[in-house]
């Protein structure tokens, strides 16, 4: 019985395989023996039929030696002695070159003739393009060991000429890097093949020539990252290092309260005191001088590791002396000085800046020992900079409950005076313009309500040093970003908070399974999967990053078309249950970009493009199998519908690795238990189309539109979305999505792509997203501000009078539905963002008119409250017409028009306050036909939990700080 091979092979006559036993203590097995099922894909041994047992053992043997990487390299057909070669069953995954490249790497050039005739093993690794030049070229790359080289040359030899291979094949990596270190050159080749087909060969050369060169420069970045934190004290002692630098602040405190208290003080005495009302500030200031001092530090380490001592005190002493101008010799003093048995470095960073600079004076020389003297105090700049930004994080809530005073003087604002010095010197390295986290309300700075982005968009000519406030918190963000790199990554991250930046720095943003791709088939197969699911490449890119960005646009529209895939019912209840047995958590594959961040980590194409229409029909789902433990995807899951039940089309770990016979038979046991699938309803029968004029010609919908009004939207709707408040819009959907995630895994979408993500919510899911978003610091009021912003509506408004009246555009604005003709407008690329955005702000605001009388809502809009979220609140709780009062405060009394509290309003002027609110009311799902009505039966009503001690007129105040 002929036996069948991997890469449709079969053994000849008069042949034999056997496989290799564990150990190669039993007798080798023939392939023919049933008695047990084979592996697809195992390794065997041919040979002779008539061979020996010693014979058949050896040859076993010497399998096992070329299996010491893995099973790929036997499919290669490698001599193993004694009229015997390696090979594979069929099922490998893969093809020949995968297995030419793999025994290349155990054999090397002195074992390559065990591969048998040259030019056919050529062939099997380039195909047609297997010139002399070439295998020369790749006979110097096995020479030289440069495997990940030959493995792009070979998968990309389906795509360029001979002489561009040859350039291929000259790369060289950096010390220490590799760029190509798993995955198998055929799949490589097939995700090349999507995401570069459609180029010329030169563009196609140029571009694979741009991944190497960026996936290179990205590792050599990684790899000096990681030698950085190698330089710094140990972080298992921070906790000593936070403990010193809690002392000195507690210290402080007692000093004030004893001096306060007296000779009188108690433990009564003591527990009812409390501190000034400046108090917070003062320590917040302190804080703000530590991070300073920090920041300094940490900047002054990383170029003394990049560029060397000397270096890095000529190009950062301005910044150290600005750092250092923070303390005084007495608070420095009182910073080191340290009790017998406490842990002797200083209390405060900025006692080691002030010590650097005296050991780096001008004019004297760096010696050995002032070296050692240096590198010793700025070792400890990790430690400082996580104590002082966990101590900021901690103390700024304090400021949810009191507004910050000025230490010594209450009639003037907040001030940090010394922040301007810093700048002066230090400059930006987070980008001013694009901070949006408002700032820290102060009692005697009402007027500062805007981020400093808004600040100096509304001033472009003013200087970001003299705009930026402490209150802004930049300082706060700039210390995250001078952590990051001594964890591995080249910045934090930054979202906008209600009180304070939520700031991220010693890891990838949540839900990301890596920073970056950190090799050449990871790259690739991020950007094919994005092609497989309709994502257009651009016709011209210059490197393979500006590829990437133009198909990551590009796939916010293909997710529009192609849509969130269904579930069927049977199925979706499993999602984050275990399998048995295998310990594995179960993800479903919803939506493309969800399945392209899964091929990203597994480096492989999990759907192919005729995938998407077998997904959205529900007749296959796709499954990422996570480790719990180190919460990492092991394996993706294929399961297709078949009579009775479900069954694994395809099973793969990571780079299309085979997984663990034991852990495949609990997964297909798991498979085979799901309940069996509901029949398909029937397809409806296409209606004849109507017959069409002779001669005649028909139009899409869209194209009926004048080609003025289609040109006039779209560049009004481009001059939209490029704006400051649509860019800070989003980045408010982008929190508010971070819900759609998993538990203690927030998703995390691209800014267009959270807005398409959110559009497809059903309203009871908007409600949750919202709901949970607000308990977790999302502010109301910023959410408010975001759903304020409607680029279709507005650009909509901006068109000439007479376009606006042509064919209902007017309807793009409202909730209703739309004509065909617009229907089609809305889908072109240019439109749908901003569709889907209006859209998205009007679905937010009926969710947060379900949850205004939810606690949870009250106590954000309480926090920081918008005079149009207030009234509007309190317009549909007055529409509401309710039976009770219960949870109700009655504002106003009946048929009284004045609204009590400063400033002064009246419910019916129309350019005030609660008409102009009206239009906000109904989105909210008021009635707010019946407001004159209302008020007239029972007065202007608000939910009591908006209201603190001060009441309504507290409330009122507040929101028009």
């Amino acid at each position: 019985m002929s036996v069948q091979l991997a890469f449709g092979l079969a053994a000849g006559a008069g042949l034999r395989c056997w496989l290799p036993t564990s150990g190669g203590r039993l007798a080798p097995r023939p392939a023919e023996d049933r008695a047990g099922a084979h592996p697809p894909g195992a390794p065997v041994a041919i040979g002779p039929a008539e061979a020996g047992p010693e014979a058949v053992r050896e040859a076993c043997r010497q399998l096992i030696l070329l299996l010491d990487k893995g099973p790929e390299a036997a499919a290669a057909g490698v001599d193993l002695g004694g009229g015997f070669t390696s090979a594979r069953l069929a099922g490998a995954h893969g093809d020949r070159r995968d297995a030419v490249l793999a025994a290349l790497r155990v054999l090397g050039t002195d074992g390559a003739d065990r591969l048998g005739d040259r030019t056919a093993r050529l062939v099997a690794l380039f195909g047609p393009s297997a010139t002399k030049r070439v295998g020369a070229a790749a006979h110097a790359a096995v020479t030289e060991e440069r495997w990940a080289a030959l493995g792009l040359a070979a998968a990309a030899s389906d795509l360029l000429g001979p002489e561009q291979l040859e350039r291929l094949l000259e790369l060289r990596a950096p010390d220490g890097i590799d760029p190509f270190p798993r995955g198998a050159a055929s799949t490589l080749a097939g995700h090349l093949s999507l995401a570069l087909s459609g180029y010329p060969q030169p563009r196609r050369l140029a571009l694979i020539l741009s991944l190497w060169e960026e996936v290179c420069a990205r590792l050599v970045k990684r790899q000096r990252l990681a030698g950085l934190a190698s330089t710094q004290t140990k972080a298992d002692r921070i906790e000593k290092l936070r403990t010193r630098h809690q002392d000195y602040f507690n210290t402080a405190i007692l000093r004030q309260a004893t001096y306060a208290l007296g000779n009188s003080m108690t433990l009564a005495t003591a527990a009812r005191w409390q501190p000034p009302r400046w108090w917070a500030t003062w320590e917040l200031t302190w804080l703000l001088h530590d991070a300073i001092a920090s920041t300094a530090l940490l900047r002054f380490a990383r170029t003394v590791f990049d560029e060397g001592l000397a270096a890095a005190a000529e190009k950062h002493r301005g910044e150290l002396l600005a750092a250092d101008s923070l303390l005084d010799e007495e608070t420095r003093s009182n910073a080191a000085r340290r009790q017998e048995g406490v842990y002797s470095h200083p209390a405060r960073p900025g006692c080691y800046v002030h010590q650097v600079l005296q050991l780096l004076e001008p004019g004297r020389a760096i010696t050995p020992k002032t070296e050692t003297a240096v590198r010793t105090r700025i070792a400890m700049a990790r430690n400082y900079g996580e104590v002082v930004i966990d101590a900021v994080t901690q103390h700024l809530p304090t400021f949810e409950r009191q507004y910050l005073h000025h230490c010594w003087n209450r009639q003037q604002r907040w001030q940090a005076g010394h922040l301007r010095r810093w700048r002066a010197a230090a400059g930006y390295t987070r980008a001013p313009g694009g901070w949006e986290q408002p700032p820290l309300e102060d009692s005697h700075a009402k007027e500062l309500t805007q981020p400093l982005a808004q600040r100096l968009a509304a001033n472009p000519d003013a200087d970001p040093v003299t705009v930026e406030e402490p209150h802004d918190l930049l300082w706060y963000a700039d210390l995250a970003d001078a952590l990051a790199p001594f964890d591995g990554h080249e910045s934090a991250t930054a979202v906008p908070g209600e009180s304070m930046p939520e700031l991220s720095y010693a890891g990838p943003p949540p839900g990301q399974e890596q920073p970056r791709p950190d090799s050449v088939p990871l790259a690739v197969a991020a950007v094919a999967q994005l092609v497989a699911f309709g994502a257009k490449p651009p016709p011209r890119c210059r490197s393979w990053t500006e590829l990437a960005e133009a198909i990551s646009a590009a796939a916010v529209i293909a997710e529009a078309s192609v849509g969130a895939f269904p579930i069927p019912a049977e199925v979706s209840t499993v999602d984050k249950q275990v399998i048995p047995g295998a310990d594995l958590v179960v993800e479903l594959g919803r939506e493309p970009r969800q399945l392209a961040a899964w091929s990203g980590y597994m480096g492989n194409c999990i759907g192919d493009a005729w995938y998407a229409d077998l997904a959205r029909s529900g007749q296959c789902v796709l499954m990422a199998l996570r480790d719990p433990v180190q919460d990492r995807i092991l394996a993706n899951l294929d399961i297709r519908r078949q009579t009775g039940g479900w069954h694994v089309s395809d099973l793969r770990a990571r780079f299309n690795d085979s997984l663990d016979a034991d852990l495949v038979a609990h997964i297909k046991t798991w498979v085979a238990a799901l309940p069996a699938p509901a029949p398909p309803e029937p397809e409806p029968l296409e209606p004849a189309p109507p017959t069409r004029a002779r001669g005649g010609s028909r139009r899409t919908a869209a194209a009926r539109l004048p080609a003025d009004l289609t040109r006039g939207l779209a560049a009004e709707v481009e001059r939209e979305l490029a704006s400051t408040a649509v860019a800070a819009a989003r980045r408010t959907y982008v929190v508010l999505a971070r819900g759609l995630g998993r538990a203690g895994h927030p998703a995390d979408f691209e800014p267009e792509a959270a807005v398409i993500a959110l559009k497809r919510l059903r309203p009871a899911e908007h409600v949750d997203l919202v709901r949970t978003a607000l308990a977790t610091g999302l502010g109301a009021s910023a959410l408010w501000h975001a759903t304020r912003v409607r680029p279709l509506t507005t650009a909509v408004g901006r068109l000439d009078p007479a376009q606006r009246e042509y064919d209902r555009v007017a309807t793009l604005t409202g909730p209703g539905p739309l004509p065909r003709s617009l229907r089609a407008l809305v889908r072109r690329a240019a439109i749908t963002p901003a569709h889907a955005m209006d859209e998205v702000a009007r679905a937010i605001r009926t969710a947060i008119g379900a949850l205004a009388h939810d606690e949870i809502l009250a106590r954000s809009v309480a926090r920081r409250p918008a005079p149009e979220l207030v009234c509007a609140l309190a317009i549909a709780a007055t529409c509401a017409s309710p039976s009770t009062m219960e949870g109700l405060v009655r504002v106003s009394e009946p048929k009284k028009v004045t609204v009590p509290g400063f400033p002064a309003s009246t419910l019916f002027d129309e350019d005030g306050p609660w008409q102009r609110a009206l239009p906000s009311a109904a989105e909210l799902g008021a009635p707010v036909r019946d407001f004159a009505e209302r008020i007239a039966e029972h007065g202007l009503l608000i939910p009591s939990a908006l209201l603190g001690k001060g009441g309504w007129p507290a409330l009122w105040q507040r929101a028009h700080r």
